[in-house]
């Protein structure tokens, strides 16, 4: 059986290695990975069996994982880290003067010192590569060098989430996928850009993760501002129904707020309801429940 694990670098990328038979990790633990450029250490994720691979796949991933970290191995990282921290400087003093607020984030050696990676963020897009050649003459390296977003800065240096716990973008999540405005909307949560925002000042990542299951159950409940028939709240009368609109929806319980003509809220299940066509003139126009965004997602100008 092939056994393929994926391994995180400290720079966050990911990377699929076999494991030998005789290497044994589980994840969670600290390895060295023969990488394309050499040998560097990661974080395994997780692991996987194959017990045949399919056409195309050949022998399985190029990359393989050589053992776990041990004590030497802790000794030469600290080294790294020593050596890291005078290229820095060096690399630092080159760009102090270049324009865009030049913030470096993250710097480090591989294990193998094949290669120095440097994370850096701007306010403006800049080009430091004319300032590489002197750390790979000094160090004898070459040099992994990236601008960021802001996304990717927050998912280096770690953060809090309005949850209370480690953000996602840097604990399980490995890459960041589209969000916008819409997908707010439709779970029925409240358009205002300081609670949909995270900590990095975008759109929180965790409205894509029930974004789906949420349309799904969304399309079997009536519609905002629809008029709706369910049955009066006085258990023994069950031939009287009430009419009211809706005008909030609990989509994951199946649940919706109605407001009757004579001003009054009720709570009611969505199976206990009858959609009729919409009538919300009489009702009001609803506008209150008018939300913010255009069609593209994007917050519209107050």
């Amino acid at each position: 059986m092939l056994t393929l694990a994926r391994i995180r670098l400290p720079e966050n990328s990911v990377y699929q290695c076999r494991v030998p038979a005789s290497v044994t990790v589980v994840p969670g633990e600290v390895c060295l990975a023969e990488l394309e450029y050499g040998l560097d250490y990661g974080t395994v994720l997780d692991l996987t069996g194959h017990t045949e691979l399919g056409e195309g796949e050949g022998r399985g991933p190029a990359f393989r994982i050589v053992r776990k970290q041990g004590a030497e191995d802790v000794s030469r990282l600290n080294e790294n880290a020593q050596l890291a921290e005078k290229a820095t400087q060096a690399f630092q003093l080159s760009v102090s003067r270049e324009k865009g607020h030049v913030k470096l984030l993250h710097t480090r050696f591989s294990y193998g010192r094949d290669r120095f990676f440097i994370r850096y963020t701007a306010q403006i897009p800049v080009d430091l590569r004319r300032f590489v050649g002197q750390i790979q003459r000094d160090f004898k390296t070459h040099v992994d060098l990236w601008q960021v977003g802001i996304r990717d800065e927050t998912a280096l240096l770690g953060c809090l989430g309005s949850c209370g716990r480690a953000a996602c973008c840097c604990t399980w999540q490995k890459q960041f996928e589209p969000v916008n405005v819409l997908m707010a909307k439709s779970q029925e949560m409240s358009l205002n850009p300081v609670t949909l925002n995270g900590t990095c000042g975008r759109l929180k990542c965790c409205l894509r993760f029930e974004y789906e299951q949420y349309c799904e159950y969304g399309e079997c409940l009536p519609p905002l501002r629809s008029v709706v028939t369910f049955p009066a709240a006085d258990e023994t009368r069950t031939d009287v129904e009430e009419e009211g609109q809706v005008i909030g929806r609990d989509i994951l319980r199946g649940r919706l707020t109605v407001r009757t003509r004579d001003g009054r809220h009720m709570t009611v299940s969505a199976k206990a309801v009858t959609a009729k066509r919409n009538r919300e003139r009489e009702y009001g126009t609803g506008k209150e429940d008018d939300n913010d965004a255009n069609s593209r997602g994007e917050w519209t100008e107050s």
